[in-house]
C-alpha cells in the first residue's frame, strides 16, 4: 500500500536537541528561546536561512513545541501585500490561542525571500512594522536572505544553517527504517546520502521512494541514484515547482535544473495530475502547460529562441501558482509515458530513419525519390508499406524505384518473399528494358544512321 503520508513528515523532530546537524545554528535558537521565556529579546524575529532540506522548517515548528504555543503559519504568497499582513498576522496577534494550555503564539513566515521588489513593498512594510510591535516570536525561513532588504535584516537575528554531513543523514536514515521496520544496507545508505548533496529532506523522500512496498533494500536498489543529475535532479526540479507557490523559487528550479525546458514540460505534464487533486487547480497547471507547449512548438518550428524565456515562465512560476493552497503529502513522481514509448518504438522509428535516407539518396546510396526526408517518413513510406502487401504490385514499385534486395527487406519482414519480390521486379525490369529498345529501332539513334 503507497503511504500519503511523507516520512519527512511522518519522522519530523519535535523537539530542538532532536534536529540532526547544525549544533551551533541549534544553540543559538535555544539562546534566543531563553531570552523569550525570561521576557522579550531585543530582537523579536529570528530568520533561519540556508540550502534546502537542513533542518530550518523543522526548527520552526520546533520552536513553538519549547515555547508552548499555537503556529501561525504563512508563506510568500499569503504576505505579499499590506492588507493581508495586517488581517491575518496582526489579528493574530491581538487575538488568544486555539487552546487553553497554550500559553501563546509563533509566527513562522516562509519563503521571506520570495518578497522583494516594488510590486511587495507594501508587504514587506508591513512585516518590518509588524516585527517592531509583536508580542510574539516571529522565526523567518529563507534559503537567500541577501535578496532581502538590509532594514528587513538588520531586525532579526540571522541564523545560518549549513548542508548536513553525509555521517549525520546516514544515521537518520538508519533510524528511520528501524522505524519503518525496513531492513537496510548501509552502503546502500550511503549512495542515498552522497547522492543527496547534504539534503537531509531530499535523502529521506530518495529512501521512502526506494522502499515503497518493499521489506528490504540493497545497493542494487539505488545504484540508478548515482546516474541522477549530480546538479538539480529532475525529481528534486519537480517537487520545488509543484510544492511551492513562491515565483521566485519556481522559476530558480527550473533556471537551475541542467535538463532543457521540452524535457522538463514532459516530466511536469506527467506528473502535475498527480500531485494537484483539486480539479480546479489542474485545470489551470495544464492550462499553463499547454500554453508552454504551444511556445516549444512555435521556437522548434521558427528556430525563435527568445520565445523560451516564456515558455519556462508559463511551466514554472504558472504551474506553482495554480494552485490555491501547497499539498503536503507524499507524491511518487513517475517517468513520463512518452519517453517510455519512444523507448519501445526506437527500433521502428530508427528503421524509418534509414528507408527514409536510402529512398532520398543519402548514406551512399542512389537518388530514388526527389523529396525531403520528412515527406518521404510521413507520406511515402506509409504508401509504400501499404502497397507491398501486394507481391505483383511490390515488384512493380521496386522495378519502378530500382530497388535492390535490401531496399525491399526494409519493407517486408519474409526474407523469402523479399526475394520472390525482387526477382519478379527483375523480370519486369528486364521486360520494361527490351519493350523500349524494341520500340526504338524505327527511330534515328545514331548520327552515323544519316545517309
Amino acid at each position: 500500500m503507497i503511504e500519503l503520508l511523507t516520512w519527512v513528515e511522518k519522522h519530523r523532530p519535535r523537539r530542538l536537541e532532536e534536529i540532526a546537524g547544525n549544533p551551533g545554528a541549534i544553540k543559538t535558537i535555544m539562546s534566543w528561546l531563553d531570552k523569550w521565556e525570561g521576557g522579550r529579546p531585543e530582537k523579536r524575529a529570528i530568520l533561519l536561512y540556508g540550502p534546502a532540506g537542513v533542518g530550518k522548517t523543522s526548527c520552526a515548528y520546533a520552536i513553538a513545541r519549547e515555547l508552548n504555543s499555537d503556529i501561525i503559519e504563512l508563506n510568500a504568497s499569503d504576505f505579499r501585500t499590506k492588507d493581508v499582513i495586517n488581517r491575518v498576522v496582526g489579528n493574530a496577534t491581538k487575538s488568544g490561542g486555539l487552546y487553553k494550555e497554550k500559553k501563546g503564539k509563533v509566527i513562522v513566515l516562509d519563503e521571506v525571500d520570495g518578497i522583494h521588489g516594488r510590486a511587495e513593498y507594501g508587504g514587506l512594510a508591513a512585516l518590518i512594522k509588524l516585527i517592531k510591535v509583536s508580542p510574539y516570536p516571529i522565526v523567518l525561513i529563507a534559503n537567500d536572505p541577501w535578496k532581502i532588504s538590509a532594514e528587513f535584516r538588520k531586525l532579526t537575528l540571522m541564523v545560518e544553517f549549513r548542508r548536513i554531513t553525509e555521517r549525520t543523514i546516514v544515521h537518520v536514515l538508519k533510524e528511520i527504517a528501524k522505524k519503518e521496520g525496513i531492513k537496510t544496507d548501509e552502503k546502500a545508505l550511503r549512495i542515498i546520502a552522497a547522492n543527496s548533496g547534504g539534503d537531509m529532506r531530499a535523502s529521506i523522500n530518495d529512501m521512502q521512494a526506494v522502499a515503497q512496498g518493499k521489506s528490504k533494500f540493497g545497493v542494487e536498489d539505488v545504484a540508478y541514484l548515482k546516474m541522477r543529475d549530480s546538479q538539480v535532479k529532475i525529481f528534486d526540479v519537480l517537487a520545488r515547482i509543484l510544492k511551492t507557490e513562491s515565483i521566485d523559487r519556481a522559476r530558480e528550479a527550473l533556471r537551475d535544473s541542467e535538463e532543457d525546458p521540452d524535457t522538463v514540460l514532459k516530466w511536469l505534464v506527467e506528473n502535475v495530475p498527480m500531485e494537484y487533486k483539486n480539479s480546479e487547480d489542474l485545470s489551470r497547471a495544464m492550462n499553463f502547460l499547454s500554453r508552454a507547449d504551444v511556445f516549444m512548438g512555435r521556437i522548434r518550428k521558427r528556430q525563435d529562441w527568445a520565445l523560451v524565456k516564456y515558455a519556462m515562465d508559463l511551466m514554472s512560476a504558472g504551474v506553482a501558482k495554480a494552485k490555491k493552497s501547497r499539498y503536503k503529502g507524499f507524491t511518487r513522481y513517475s517517468y513520463p509515458k512518452v519517453f517510455v514509448m519512444l523507448a519501445k518504438t526506437k527500433k521502428s522509428r530508427q528503421k524509418t530513419r534509414e528507408m527514409a535516407l536510402r529512398l532520398q539518396g543519402r548514406e551512399g546510396y542512389s537518388n530514388k525519390i526527389h523529396a525531403s526526408l520528412k515527406v518521404i517518413t510521413d507520406e511515402f513510406i506509409p504508401l509504400a508499406e501499404r502497397i507491398m502487401k501486394s507481391t505483383e504490385m511490390a515488384a512493380r514499385l521496386a522495378s519502378e524505384l530500382e530497388f535492390d534486395l535490401k531496399d525491399i527487406e526494409l519493407f517486408v519482414k519474409s526474407k523469402d518473399r523479399a526475394k520472390e519480390i525482387y526477382q519478379l521486379s527483375l523480370r519486369i525490369t528486364h521486360d520494361r528494358l527490351r519493350k523500349q529498345m524494341k520500340g526504338d529501332r524505327s527511330k534515328q539513334i545514331s548520327l552515323f544512321e544519316f545517309g
